[in-house]
């Protein structure tokens, strides 16, 4: 026969003990409890009272573009690769840039052989002068005499008809020999000064050709994106960006703080398993709308107000990275 199992009586169950086994269960789960308490806590108030904010690393950047319209035949870097200011970076080919060189060689061409031209003409014009005026005198001086003897009557009408035609003709040719250079003056100061201006503008068009080589306006790293050969490129496209050596991050802080982050502050920022130590430059007076990687979609943003912080050289983290940035609890940092 099978045993009836004994049942405690009803006055006697607050004087019997639980087992040891029950009791760790109800600790283990008011553990687990608490956890998931501080878990949302810190969740939804947690950036009230510790520093807690999204940021990108950056660095002083230059963009690299096309500045007219050309085809990529090489190009001479990667990505990554460390260059000096002035090393060049791509070489281009542009037939509009080439034509225009050529168009204008030709009008400086045309502008130094008028040029020359003027001077030839101006230099004869001298020469001819003192001698225009020579005659031009001494045909005054031979009228001056044909009157007197006119006046008594000892030559004809047809010889003083004669001297005054030749009179008027020198006078006529010196005229004529003042204006031409007068004339030539002015036209040789204005071709002179275009081709000053032709000149100089050729050389400024060959140096910002400069073959089609393109050149790193400062000394920095080359970025992810390069173009490459026979690329066909228009005016003003990006063909790369060189970012600087001095690195800093841009912080989006939460609007919830309870306490101040002042310039000076020591901060840390990591990424993964890296992190460096940096300082909080200045707290920026401008606000902008979290990138769409920063977004938590329970916890919607609008803006948040922007901080900037220095990093050392050496800093192990990677351009245009995502960083956090922390180490301060209730405004007290303890990082140096």
């Amino acid at each position: 026969m099978q045993r009836i199992r004994k049942r405690p009586r009803l006055d006697q169950l607050l004087n019997q003990h639980r087992s040891g086994k029950v009791a760790w269960g109800r600790k283990l789960y008011l553990l687990l409890l608490s956890g998931l308490g501080l878990v949302l806590f810190n969740y939804f108030v947690g950036d009230a009272f510790l520093l807690r904010a999204d940021g990108i690393l950056l660095t002083d950047r230059k963009i690299v573009a096309a500045t007219y319209p050309a085809k990529v035949v090489a190009v001479r870097v990667k990505e990554g690769d460390i260059v000096p200011q002035g090393e060049i970076l791509v070489d281009l080919r542009s037939a509009d840039m080439l034509r225009d060189i050529a168009d204008l060689s030709v009008r400086t061409g045309n502008l130094a052989a008028q040029e020359a031209q003027l001077r030839v003409r101006g230099a004869t014009t001298r020469i001819l002068m003192p001698l225009a005026e020579r005659n031009a005198r001494e045909s005054t001086e031979v009228v001056a005499r044909i009157d007197t003897l006119s006046d008594r009557g000892l030559i004809s009408s047809q010889s003083m008809t004669q001297a005054l035609s030749s009179g008027y003709d020198m006078a006529a040719k010196l005229a004529d020999l003042k204006g031409q250079s007068e004339i030539i003056a002015q036209e040789l100061s204005l071709v002179e000064q275009s081709h000053r201006r032709a000149a100089e503008a050729l050389t400024q068009l060959e140096a910002f050709y400069d073959g089609g080589a393109l050149r790193a306006a400062s000394a920095g790293t080359v970025g992810s994106s390069v173009p490459v050969v026979g690329q066909v490129v228009r005016f003003g496209d990006e063909l790369m960006r060189i970012y600087g050596e001095k690195a800093y991050v841009l912080a989006y802080l939460p609007d919830i703080y309870l306490f101040s982050v002042t310039p000076g502050d020591k901060v840390e920022v990591s990424a993964g398993t890296v992190s460096s130590i940096g300082t909080v430059d200045a707290i920026l007076s401008v606000a902008d709308a979290l990138p769409p990687e920063f977004q938590n979609t329970f916890r919607p943003r609008d803006r948040s107000r922007l901080v900037r912080i220095s990093l050392p050289k050496e800093n192990g983290l990677a351009i245009s990275q995502k960083v956090r940035v922390g180490g301060c609890v209730f405004g007290w940092c303890w990082r140096s």
